[in-house]
């Protein structure tokens, strides 16, 4: 039986500056220069949608994600990107770059089980599957990762060797894996490591393939390195398995949403100038009709918390034009004027959820006989809907019973689906023909292929849903594609219909030859450029490496989705729900009481109002966030820092007590009864802080007074100052923590915000997004305290929290 917890999705790139709404993304992919979805400008089938110059605007295109849960199962780099060679009129050779580099990501689409499926028969139980991939196309070449050598590396790849990433200093090599171990020689940053086995937070090393060392080292008579390295200063350099050619995997290595895939490659056409381009793509090989039919059956059995979507049908609702005088105690009302609503539109929960506070009016009625008011959910709505006439209206919109309706994606509706029966040949004369490209021979020459493609099924839709033909005339452009995809209500359209027909990436010699005598130059002389564009086609293509394994159709045939489409359906974007349940995980120490059960709670509450806002709204976020926090404050969630150590143990953590061991006997607890008085405990806190970061010396207090509190155990007079500060810019509220400090451990509110302090003003969440590597949380560490043993501890952490118990999946 397949999991019953569905997949997580992603979006590939971030948006800049604010977080992008669903049908915003979509929008979005109408300012890419080229390759639309489901037709191309050449009017051939286009099964992806690409992120180029002009979508850069709106993303940040740095580095590409994964967007769902699967599995790698197939990539390629390029050594360097290949070169296409045209001939222009001068005449004089154009060397143009093209990535083929891409990764192959599967996954497995299922819903969830319904609440009642416990007692259900074994059919009942399980939920219909379907096998889908996602294509990540022309991605950077291995010589762009081996310019930069700190560029993040995906997980996937292979490979032992690390760098030595110290932020400038020297690295030592020492005889044994502790501090204490004698200095063999020095590696200076950058250098490329190979190592062994692990201890501690100590690693041996094995070989230095590039870089260099000072002295230089020698291997002993065992032929082996001498010396062991700290391991919170390498950072792991995966390297690809081979480059220039498929690499098939034959056990796919796991991937989460939102992890990364690679980087954006150079693509440059023979007319144009280079440009960094990514082409996503989803598609699938099994039966979609088939499982879309037992899919719509399934969602019957869900429950109303499953329905995540709000269709608006034309002609039912109306927008109620804004008034500066509707805010929650003055709501709009079903009798105002507004303007009638003229298309049909489905608006994911997720931009609900997503919109400001003051864009979402609850107004409760009484209902007679009974304790529960009905509630009208009210939503200010700008820039998705148009009139009858098609002039764009914003507004109030009421979800009203029987007038709006609630559906579930897995209901999947008003898809719609067309199996491709034509030919290349067909669609290139149907559409030079309406481009004003063929002269009158040309015409009569190629009229059966232009007729047959005019009646074809994917103008036929067009033609139903007058969507893309504006001016009428029977004929689809490129420019009304666009045009189309600026309008979310046409936009949504097109992002519904699943296309099945023979990839681009399934190289077939015939059909491409096939187009020769149409596009021959004036004369009928070859075409050297359409010559040279076969030629990086057959480069491009990888799908006959694949035929026939992971599930991948041996005839290069598959149904093709609408990637953005796909993920704004299923991703949950915006609120997150964490748990008081999930977060006994994180802290499982903690001892089940009500004074836990509201601090956690009020943890969870403030994540889960603002999560956007604190870069908080992925699973993958949020370990990389607690496996800190549960480090920094332990597994009983003590919010305040507790001061019980021996002798010892204060002299392996505070300088002051190692220079003065006399006084750690004084005030450190002695034997087995680990007790210390509060006291000694603030004249450690008065010792070990004083004089630093704006504390007074040790007669001030203020060792005490500003001791670690809160979700990271603030410490330091300057930082709680700088947190009021901080304070009062990020959310508007002016609170003294340097004279009230005891509001970091009193007042939980406060306790949260001092860690989401931490982790915005310090931009953690720009580490946590390269990934669930060990590496990252090594990284994310050292900024937190470069000086800490806890290293390994750390790691185990977020091992824990996203790998083994994947306590925020669910979020």
């Amino acid at each position: 039986m397949a999991e019953d917890r569905p997949i997580n999705w992603a979006y590939p790139f971030p948006g800049k500056g604010t977080e992008v709404d669903p049908l915003q993304y979509l929008t979005h992919m109408a300012k890419a220069k080229g390759g639309y979805y489901p037709t191309g400008e050449n009017g051939l089938w286009h099964g992806g949608v690409h992120f180029d110059q002009g979508t850069a605007g709106a993303f940040d295109q740095s580095s590409v994600r994964c967007i769902a849960d699967g599995e790698v199962i197939a990539y390629r780099i390029d050594e360097s990107y290949p070169l296409s060679e045209f001939v222009d009129e001068v005449p004089r050779i154009n060397r143009a770059a093209f990535s083929t580099g891409f990764v192959l990501v599967k996954h497995s689409l299922h819903p969830p089980l319904p609440a009642n499926a416990a007692g259900a028969s074994s059919s009942e139980q399980t939920p219909p599957v379907l096998t889908l991939y996602s294509l990540y196309m022309h991605l950077q070449d291995w010589a762009g990762y081996r310019a930069k050598p700190h560029l993040p590396r995906p997980v996937f790849w292979g490979g032992d060797t690390y760098v030595v990433d110290t932020q400038g200093d020297d690295l030592i090599v020492r005889s044994q894996p502790s501090r204490s171990g004698a200095e063999v020689t020095r590696l200076a940053n950058g250098t490329q490591v190979r190592i062994g086995i692990r201890d501690g937070e100590y690693c041996k090393l094995v070989a230095v393939p590039s870089g260099t060392t000072n002295p230089a080292l020698v291997a002993g008579e065992d032929g082996e390195l001498p010396g062991y390295l700290a391991s919170k200063y390498l950072k792991a350099q995966k390297e690809p398995e081979a480059t220039d050619q498929v690499v098939m995997l034959e056990q796919g290595i796991p991937i989460k949403a939102g992890e990364l895939i690679g980087h954006p490659g150079i693509y440059q056409n023979h007319n144009s100038a280079a440009q960094s381009l990514v082409h996503l793509e989803v598609f699938s090989c099994d039966d979609v009709p088939g499982f879309i039919g037992r899919s719509r059956a399934w969602a019957s059995r869900l429950p109303d918390s499953q329905k995540t979507l709000l269709k608006v049908h034309k002609g039912a609702s109306k927008l109620i034009a804004h008034r500066d005088d509707i805010k929650a105690d003055n709501p709009p009302k079903l009798s105002d004027s507004g303007s009638q609503i003229g298309v049909d539109l489905i608006i994911p929960q997720a931009l609900l959820d997503g919109l400001p506070a003051a864009n979402k009016i609850q107004v409760k009625t009484p209902v007679e006989s009974s304790s529960t008011p009905s509630t009208t959910y009210w939503w200010r709505l700008d820039g998705l809907f148009a009139d009858e006439n098609g002039n764009p209206i914003d507004g109030w919109l009421a979800e009203q019973d029987l007038i709006t309706t609630r559906h579930s994606p897995w209901e999947w509706l008003d898809f719609q689906w067309i199996e491709d029966t034509g030919t290349p040949l067909e669609k290139l004369a149907y559409t030079l023909n309406a481009r004003g490209l063929l002269d009158t021979d040309e015409q009569h020459n190629y009229r059966a292929q232009i007729s047959k493609a005019d009646g074809g099924p994917i103008m036929s839709l067009a033609r139903l849903y007058e969507i893309v033909d504006n001016d009428k005339d029977s004929v689809l452009t490129g420019n009304e594609m666009r045009a189309a995809l600026k309008k979310p209500w046409q936009a949504q359209v097109l992002g519904q219909l699943i296309t099945r027909y023979e990839s681009e990436w399934f190289w077939n010699k015939a059909k491409w030859d096939e187009l020769d005598r149409l596009l021959a130059d004036e004369g009928g002389q070859e075409n050297a450029v359409w010559e040279v564009e076969k030629n990086r086609i057959e480069k491009l293509s990888w799908w006959g490496e694949l035929a026939g394994k992971h599930g991948v159709d041996e005839e290069g045939k598959a149904w093709h989705f609408q990637a953005v489409s796909l993920v704004g359906s299923f991703i949950k974007v915006g609120r997150i729900n964490i748990t008081i349940e999930m977060l006994k995980k994180v802290f499982e120490g903690l001892q089940d009481t009500d004074e836990a059960d509201e601090l956690l709670g009020e943890i969870a509450s403030q994540i889960n109002a603002d999560c956007e806002k604190y870069k908080l709204d992925t699973a993958l976020r949020l370990s990389h966030f607690f496996s800190q926090v549960r480090q920094e404050i332990g597994s009983k969630c003590r919010v305040v820092e507790d001061f019980t150590y021996s002798p010892e143990g204060l002299k392996s953590t505070f300088r002051y007590f190692r220079l003065n061991p006399e006084e750690a006997s004084t005030y450190g607890y002695a034997g087995r009864g680990r007790f210390v008085s509060v006291e000694n405990q603030m004249a450690i806190a008065n010792r070990a802080y004083a004089s630093r970061y704006d504390n007074g010396d040790i007669a001030s207090g203020d060792g005490w007074r500003y001791r670690g509190r809160g979700l990271k155990h603030l410490t330091f007079k300057s930082n709680y100052s700088d947190f009021k500060n901080y304070h009062k810019s990020f959310w508007g509220e002016d609170v003294d923590f340097v004279q009230n400090p005891d509001l970091l451990h009193e007042d939980y509110k406060y306790v949260v915000r001092s860690g989401i302090y931490f982790w915005m003003s310090n931009s953690l969440f720009v580490e946590a997004d390269k990934g669930s590597d060990g590496s990252v949380v090594d990284a994310i560490t050292r900024i937190i305290n470069e000086a800490t043993d806890s290293y390994g501890k750390r790691r185990e952490n977020f091992k824990r929290i996203f790998e083994v118990e994947e306590v925020f999946k669910d979020v």
